[in-house]
């Protein structure tokens, strides 16, 4: 028991490091969305018109319509579309139409950006773990002697040491909410060991 209280407390200790160089990482991706708007998140027209349709009239009439178009116009703005003229006869058939084509480049974009950010945190991520040398295969060492040697042996101590760090800075981008996720997983295994340990002595 005493072994898996060392490896609990070994692996407690890197989800700890893990989840401070998260929080690194995201802040500074949260600073990048300020000179960098297209990483910002934006609603879809979807939900732009969602959000709007407390205020449209009930009855299906010209008004209704202005006021959906008005909408749209601004999520097509946000798209880069062009918006609809306002003075064009327009009717509710086009304006679906129009919202189901600006939504899926709503979504195609979103889906870019999302990709984008993941990129840019891994690049920091790894930048933070070589400047801090959080080197994850070091750090599980202790844990799995084995599975360290085999790097070592396979690479190198250097080409080891720069896998371990680009491990930590990969398992980093998976965002803090993560790694206290898993603190809070490892913390249960802890208790239902010392259970365990309790009820056989």
């Amino acid at each position: 028991m005493n072994d898996l209280a060392d490896a609990i407390a070994i692996i407690g200790v890197y989800f700890a490091l893990m989840a401070v160089l998260a929080v690194a990482v995201e802040a500074v991706v949260s600073w990048a969305k300020i000179p960098l708007p297209w990483l910002q998140g934006k609603p879809s027209p979807s939900d732009v018109l969602k959000e709007v349709s407390q205020w449209l009239p009930a009855e299906n009439n010209g008004q209704k319509v202005r006021a959906q178009i008005a909408a749209l116009n601004k999520a097509l703005r946000q798209l880069g579309e062009i918006p609809i003229d306002p003075q064009e006869d327009v009717d509710l058939a086009e304006i679906v139409r129009r919202v189901g084509e600006a939504t899926t480049r709503h979504i195609k974009n979103d889906r870019d950006r999302r990709a984008a950010i993941r990129v840019l945190a891994m690049g920091l991520g790894i930048g933070f773990a070589f400047l801090f040398q959080v080197d994850t295969l070091q750090l599980l060492a202790p844990v799995s002697a084995g599975l360290a040697e085999f790097w070592v042996d396979r690479f190198g101590l250097q080409g080891a040491h720069a896998l371990g760090l680009i491990m930590s800075g990969v398992a980093a981008s998976a965002g803090s909410s993560f790694w206290h996720d898993q603190s809070a997983r490892l913390r249960q295994l802890k208790r239902a060991a010392e259970t365990a340990r309790q009820m056989g002595t």
